[in-house]
This record gives structure tokens, C-alpha cells and sequence, in this order.
């Protein structure tokens, strides 16, 4: 009797040793969020106020309004997201139940014929009705930890389902200013091949009046193919963004959406907020923090899956031979056990365990602190960026209006023979180049502030 109680003993004090532990981490430092954005200065100041949480509004675009809307309601993407919401919910639901005791009911009934000794046939009815209950007593608040766990990974996988709907709108947004632009383009190398046909009427007439030789002829019609070659890819690239968007859409992707609005014009700055704002903010670290505090949870439950657990079986019911006693209480049998349990021979198991748990928790610090650090970076970025791209917009601008005025001149002064074949040809190609590079950092100074907004945590 003594032998077992000592082996008991022992596991039980094993259990409430203490395991290994990780080694200190000393090289992911604690980041202080700054007073003020470095990306702001005198030249690139934002206004002073709250995020916004209606940035879409700000592109006065209806139509994208409804595109996003219809996204949302469509996506593929966040239809998972949603499903894995709904999916960490009930998990959390089972592990709140482990809080509770497990009931069970139930009634039987059992007729039977037997032959007594006297070889004579005997017919007897049993009745049962019987409930029995077990209930785990959270000693060490082990089964607390695992319900705290499961709620805070459901909060994670909330600030998911935030993450992907505002990265689903950003998504969309991009896509359709980039479609525009598409668009854009598209007219573009319409307009130059228009105008390189004309042009080869100009020198087709200079070449039958004697005025110009076949290299005239011939370098003009080069030019015209090039812009025909020009012409189909970015119809090609057109459809390639459209059935993009329809997939973002839910659609079957036959790019047939119709662009109907114009590049929206954009404000000169937007309120980004504090630094310190960014932490509450932004759904990615929120997710990230709460992982984090799971993961903390998990270890704190492996290591106590190492300490005793105690059990409380109960059991009642009645038992007659006639079903009318079922609910009579002098039939009434029942019974009560307390059972302690301790594992004896598994703990290097469950120390190894904890440790894996314990490695799992210092990983989710490690990430939630480089979370934090790129989206700090992402925004600081995305500022920068905003005041370089619209430094860019107004000097392609300018070289795009310069650029048409010489490619003008240029025609006229060929016409009249007072400047070559390749002057034309080169202001031609630099009024193209400008303008559809203005075209695309319009774009790209759109789809910067999009950026912006998502990083600053901004609704929709």
C-alpha cells in the first residue's frame, strides 16, 4: 500500500517542479512609438485630426463605392474569412463547456421470460430511469486558460476578418484606378496613332510633290506600326485588369466592365493621426496581440497539464418493475466518487510539451513586434511617398504640356521644310512618353494614397 502512494507522491511533486526554461530574449527590444511621423516636414505636412473612416468618399467615385460594396458582399476570399470567424467561435463554445459538468440522461425499460428451477415460465418487467453528471474542478485554472485562449483567438480571427475586408476595399480601389488608367492609356495610343496617320499624309505628300526622299516615307511608316503594336497591348492590358477586378468582384471575369469615370482628383494632404494611434488602429496587430496572448495561454495550460486534476462522478436513478415507480423517490439508488488523477510516467512528455508551448509564445512576441515595426514602416513609406508622387505628377505635368506644344511645332515646321523627318519623330515619341508617364504617376499617386490610408488603419 505504501509503494503506490509513494509512486503517486512522487509524480505529483515532479509535476509541481519546474520545467526548463527558454533563455532570456534580449535582442527584441520594446519599440517606443515616436512623439510625430519622421516622414513629415515643413514641405509635407498632414492636417491635423482623427484617421478618416470614410477614405472612400474622398475619390468621389460612386461607382467604386458600389464596387466595393458588391465585392464585400461577393469575394471569395472574405466569405473564407468569414467561415473562419464562425469556425474559432465554436471552438471557443466547446472549450467554455469543458467548464461545466457533462449530464446525461436516460430511460430503459426491459421485459424478460425466464424458467425458475421448478420448470415453470416466469415474465418480469424492469424498469430504469438514471442520470448521471461529471465535472472536472478546475484546480489550477487550467480549463479557465483554454476558454481564455479560445475567446482571444476568436478576437484574432475578427481583426483577420477586418484586415481582409480593408485590404479587399484597398484591393478594388487600386483595380479600378489602375483600370482607369488602362483606360487612359488605351486613348492615348489611339490619339497617337490618329496622329501618326495624319502624319503620314504630311509626308506622303512631301514625298509625291519631290520635296521629301523614301527615308521619309519609310521611317514615318515605322512609327505608324509601332503605334498599332502599341495600340493592341494596352487593349490587352486592359482586359487583363478588368477580368482581374471582375475576380475581385465575384464575377465571371469576361472583362466586360465599363470604365465611365474619369482619374479623380486628390487632396494635397490627408490626417494621419498619432504614432501611438497606429496600435489601436490597424486590425494586423490587433490580431497579432492577441495571438500573442494566446499563445501565453496555451503554455500556461501545458504546464499545468503536468499538475494533478481532480474529477467528481455522480450517478442516481430509480429502478422498479412497474413504470410508475420510475419517479418515486423510495426506488431512488445513486452513488458519488472523487477521483484524483496525476500522470506518473509522462512527464518528460509534458515538460517537452510546455516547452514547445512556451517556444510557440515566444515566436508570437517576436512576430507581433515585426508586425508593429512594418506597419510603422508602411506608413512612413506611404507618407514619403505621397509627397514625392505629387512632385512627380506636377513635373511630368509640365514636361507632358511642353512636350505636345513641340510636337506640334515640329509638325508645322515639317510641313514646311524647315526641320527633318527624325525632329518629328522624336517630339512625337517624347509627347507620347510624357504624357503616359504623367498618366501613370497620377495612378500611382492615387493608389499611394489608398496605401496610405490602409496602413494609417483607416475605414471605409
Amino acid at each position: 500500500m505504501k509503494l503506490p502512494l509513494l509512486i503517486l507522491l512522487g509524480g505529483i511533486l515532479g509535476g509541481c517542479a519546474s520545467s526548463n526554461q527558454l533563455p532570456p530574449d534580449t535582442t527584441t527590444a520594446v519599440l517606443i512609438p515616436p512623439v510625430s511621423w519622421s516622414a513629415v516636414t515643413a514641405e509635407n505636412a498632414v492636417r491635423p485630426g482623427s484617421i478618416t473612416d470614410e477614405w472612400l468618399k474622398d475619390f468621389n467615385s460612386p461607382q467604386l463605392e458600389q464596387l466595393v460594396a458588391e465585392a464585400i458582399a461577393h469575394n471569395h476570399d472574405l466569405k473564407i474569412a468569414a467561415l473562419n470567424w464562425y469556425s474559432a467561435n465554436e471552438t471557443a463554445s466547446i472549450a467554455s463547456s469543458n467548464l461545466l459538468p457533462t449530464i446525461e440522461g436516460g430511460i430503459s425499460s426491459k421485459r424478460s421470460r425466464s424458467i425458475s428451477s421448478t420448470d415453470r415460465a416466469s415474465i418480469s418487467n424492469r424498469h430504469t430511469l438514471d442520470v448521471s453528471a461529471v465535472w472536472e474542478v478546475d484546480l489550477w485554472n487550467r480549463l479557465s486558460n483554454q476558454e481564455r485562449s479560445a475567446i482571444t483567438l476568436t478576437e484574432a480571427v475578427a481583426a483577420d476578418l477586418r484586415a481582409a475586408r480593408l485590404s479587399l476595399a484597398a484591393e478594388v480601389a487600386q483595380n479600378w484606378f489602375d483600370s482607369v488608367e488602362s483606360k487612359q492609356q488605351t486613348e492615348l495610343a489611339e490619339y497617337q496613332l490618329n496622329a501618326d496617320q495624319q502624319a503620314l499624309k504630311v509626308v506622303e505628300d512631301r514625298f509625291q510633290n519631290g520635296l521629301v526622299d523614301a527615308l521619309d516615307l519609310h521611317l514615318i511608316k515605322i512609327e505608324l506600326t509601332a503605334s498599332e503594336e502599341r495600340l493592341a497591348s494596352k487593349r490587352m492590358g486592359q482586359n487583363l485588369l478588368l477580368r482581374e477586378l471582375e475576380t475581385l468582384l465575384g464575377r465571371y471575369p469576361a472583362a466586360e466592365l465599363t470604365v465611365s469615370e474619369p482619374m479623380p482628383e486628390i487632396g494635397g494632404s490627408i490626417p494621419a493621426g498619432l504614432p501611438s494611434d497606429l496600435l489601436k488602429r490597424r486590425p494586423d496587430i490587433a490580431a497579432s496581440n492577441k495571438r500573442m496572448v494566446a499563445a501565453g495561454l496555451d503554455a500556461e495550460v501545458a504546464a499545468k497539464n503536468r499538475l494533478p486534476s481532480f474529477s467528481l462522478t455522480a450517478s442516481g436513478g430509480t429502478s422498479s418493475s412497474e413504470l410508475k415507480n420510475l419517479l418515486d423517490w423510495d426506488f431512488l439508488i445513486w452513488s458519488l466518487l472523487g477521483d484524483l488523477t496525476q500522470p506518473l510516467f509522462q512527464q518528460e512528455r509534458l515538460k517537452a510539451e510546455e516547452m514547445l508551448e512556451r517556444i510557440e509564445h515566444r515566436e508570437a512576441l517576436i512576430n507581433h513586434a515585426q508586425i508593429i515595426r512594418t506597419a510603422f514602416r508602411e506608413v512612413e513609406d506611404a507618407l514619403d511617398a505621397d509627397h514625392y508622387q505629387r512632385l512627380r505628377v506636377e513635373s511630368l505635368t509640365r514636361a507632358a504640356n511642353e512636350s505636345h506644344s513641340a510636337a506640334v511645332l515640329a509638325l508645322y515646321r515639317y510641313q514646311n521644310g524647315l526641320t527633318d523627318i527624325l525632329t518629328l519623330l522624336d517630339a512625337k515619341q517624347r509627347a507620347y512618353t510624357h504624357e503616359s508617364k504623367r498618366l501613370r504617376a497620377v495612378a500611382d499617386h492615387i493608389n499611394n494614397r489608398i496605401t496610405l490610408h490602409l496602413a494609417l488603419g483607416g475605414s471605409f
